[in-house]
């Protein structure tokens, strides 16, 4: 196995802690042998639990990783948090080379990790291949944090061929099928809280939980009120019924930079933001947003609401570029003729 092979099986290990390791990062760990052979793999598969190289080496002999090669997507920690320090444990073993592929920015880290390893006699190298752009979507959540120290913005928007997210009346189940239903719920395990308008609870009167078999979860949500009109209807609403109180936060702030600020003191380190079409506008045109998750159905709905209606641009050089998406686009467009 060569190190673009070990590094993309790392990426897809370290997908798999997704919902359950925040505020860490999703890490991944794959171990080769003294001849490239496959030796063993490992994730972070929760917040305060053993990391990805912890997790990878438990099933090895101390004379099996003599000579081994260790791939990780980020900088072995130097630090001892709720975890022990994993170069330390590295700088232990019999090892030959560290290859990670990204340097954490955690100052606790920061080069002390690879710095830990050299001093033990182990090459340790940042990875220089052509899978950089996926390491940092790998942790893109936690590395935004550290960087800047700000709440990770999303974007889930289910919309129609010609833009809309609903009818010119508000109605808008279904747009998109079961299958984008399904990745929705996976998408809302994968942030901290979910962050709606007050139209989106009055109108459809979600629950916004996480319905996916195999992920236990309980997700927090945050509602833009400025009125607070929700607040005295709460018991009428799916949302107070299916979460715990705490874990329902209605921010009566007018200020989307003010509310990220204090959504991010109260430990949310990222948000999924599901509507409305007001909601995607301000956060779209002020700069607030980090990842774009578009589900595009194949029908159109003509004139309707859109997600971008209160965009007002003067001039084409004024677009708004977008570099990270994820799109979905389910099923096959048929039109019925008259």
């Amino acid at each position: 196995m060569n190190l673009d092979q070990a590094m993309r099986l790392a990426m897809k290990e370290a997908l798999k802690g997704a919902p359950f390791v925040s505020p860490n990062p999703r890490v991944g760990c794959v171990i080769l042998g003294s001849k490239g052979e496959l030796l063993s793999t490992g994730y972070h598969k929760k917040f305060g639990e053993a990391h990805a190289e912890v997790e990878a080496l438990k099933s090895l002999t101390f004379d099996q990783l003599k000579g081994a090669h260790v791939i990780v997507t980020l900088e072995p920690c130097a630090h001892e948090g709720k975890t022990p320090s994993c170069a330390q444990a590295l700088a232990r073993l019999p090892i030959k080379k560290v290859t990670f592929g990204l340097v954490d920015p955690n100052p606790l880290v920061a080069g002390q990790g690879a710095q830990i390893l050299r001093a033990a006699g182990i090459e340790a190298e940042e990875y220089q291949g052509d899978l950089k752009v996926g390491l940092e979507e790998t942790c893109e959540e936690f590395l935004w944090n550290q960087r800047y120290q700000k709440v990770f913005v999303a974007l889930k928007v289910a919309q129609s061929l010609d833009g809309k997210i609903a009818l010119a009346n508000g109605e808008s189940k279904w747009i998109t099928g079961h299958e984008s239903r399904q990745k929705v719920h996976e998408l809302r395990a994968q942030y901290d809280a979910i962050l709606v308008g007050k139209n989106t609870i009055l109108i459809d009167n979600p629950s916004l939980n996480i319905r996916q078999p195999g992920i236990q979860k309980e997700n927090k949500v945050v509602i833009l009120d400025r009125s607070g009109e929700i607040l005295k209807i709460k018991d009428q609403l799916k949302i107070f019924q299916v979460h715990k109180p705490e874990n329902v936060i209605v921010s009566s702030c007018p200020d989307l930079e003010t509310v990220l600020k204090e959504i991010y003191h109260l430990g949310i380190r990222s948000i999924l933001v599901e509507g409305g079409g007001q909601i995607y506008s301000s956060f779209i045109s002020q700069g607030l947003v980090q990842r774009l998750h578009l589900f595009t159905a194949p029908i159109i709905l003509g004139q309707g609401i859109g997600w971008t209606d209160k965009i007002n641009l003067p001039h084409i050089k004024n677009k708004i570029q977008v570099d990270f998406t994820d799109s979905y686009v389910t099923g096959t467009l048929s039109v019925t003729k008259r």
